[in-house]
């Protein structure tokens, strides 16, 4: 089994999970849609890179600009961006990267799920 299939199994746990190619799957968590793809940076280094939306066309301003600077203060390996800063509305994209290694299902399953409810919550946060 691949790692991306393995993690698609894993993530149906968490939410909706849809196949869109041979290296990433899209998961519905919440009201958020997350990108997972299982990255090669060498050889044997695979890479799981989350690309979350969390927020699209909310009020950019300085409550969100605060807000995510607040939050991202938390992620260790992630950030949490503002796709277009200089606007007056922005979608809001949480980037979550951690490598595979020789993870285990449930800590792959805790990690996803850590990062995944985080986003969430802030959508919550935001809506």
């Amino acid at each position: 089994m691949s790692d991306i299939a393995r993690i698609a199994g894993l993530l149906a746990a968490l939410g909706t999970v849809e196949e869109t190619d041979a290296e990433s799957v899209l998961v519905h968590v919440g009201t958020t849609r997350a990108s997972v793809r299982v990255l090669e940076l060498a050889e044997d280094l695979q890479v799981v890179s989350v690309t979350q939306l969390v927020a699209r066309a909310v009020t950019n301003d300085d409550r969100l600009r605060d807000l995510l600077e607040e939050r991202g203060t938390m992620l260790s390996f992630g950030s949490l961006r503002r796709t277009t800063p200089g606007e007056r509305h922005t979608d809001v994209l949480l980037s979550y990267a951690f490598p595979l290694g020789e993870l285990d299902d449930v800590p792959l399953i805790t990690v996803l799920h850590l990062v995944l409810s985080g986003g969430s919550a802030l959508a919550e946060d935001l809506g």
